[in-house]
């Protein structure tokens, strides 16, 4: 079996998302469409389609007559977010089809990258690392529509991602945390798995919130943040 991602992102709009995750272009920017189709050699046509469609995700702003920003969210907007990804990675996880050999092997090399670039404190690789470790688990799901939701929300949350990897503790606590799921799919053991994720995202979105901050309404709080209550409320 292949052990790469799937691919189901054209790839200029892959292009468009790398200057996020890179952080060439940070929440709240305006996109300037003549620098950026000079900067990855393409007309302003397809760029606009990619622009409409990263949009159309959340990931940009379109403003009438202005043109697009990149998305920038609040603690608010994080938290229901994060919601989301409890009820979706949940049921993903519980549906893997449990990796062969290599796609394992490909889990683990993946996760020494993340270990290598919290070591050398090389945020934008150990982003990239930690979202390539996270994503290949959730292809090994079936539950094809779920997995392209996780993945929109993922690159709607993308600058925020280097935020919280930019505390020293968390960076260390993630590699460490991917063992510990690792082990939980070599025993193919879901229910542990699930538990496992559950703790490691919600270390990332409580640290995202207090770095943010916010005065969250009752609602927001209420918010289901874990398999349980995500299975339990929604």
């Amino acid at each position: 079996m292949a052990t790469s991602l799937r691919s189901d992102v054209d790839p200029l709009v892959d292009s468009l998302y790398e200057l996020i995750r890179t952080g060439e272009l940070s929440p709240g920017q305006r996109v300037d469409q003549r620098e950026v189709s000079e900067r990855l050699n393409v007309s302003r046509t397809p760029l606009r389609e990619a622009l409409r469609a990263m949009a159309a995700d959340g990931v940009l702003v379109r403003t009438p007559n202005a043109g697009y920003d990149v998305a920038k969210l609040s603690a608010a907007d994080l938290l229901q977010y994060y919601s989301i990804r409890a009820f979706l990675e949940t049921e993903v996880l519980r549906s893997l089809r449990w990796p062969d050999a290599e796609q394992l092997a490909a889990l683990k090399e993946t996760n020494e990258s993340c270990r290598a670039a919290a070591e050398d404190a090389t945020i934008d690789r150990l982003v990239s690392s930690n979202r390539s470790f996270h994503l290949m688990m959730f292809s090994w799901s079936p539950l094809t529509i779920m997995y392209k939701e996780i993945l929109r929300v993922w690159r709607v949350s993308e600058p925020y991602r280097a935020l919280h990897l930019s505390n020293p503790e968390r960076r260390r606590r993630v590699a460490v945390d991917h063992d510990k799921m690792i082990a939980a799919i070599e025993a193919e053991d879901a229910a542990k798995l699930v538990r496992l994720m559950d703790e490691h995202r919600g270390r990332s979105r409580a640290l995202l919130q207090d770095m943010l901050g916010s005065a969250l309404t009752g609602p927001l709080i209420s918010l289901p943040q874990d398999s349980r209550r995500a299975r339990l409320t929604l």
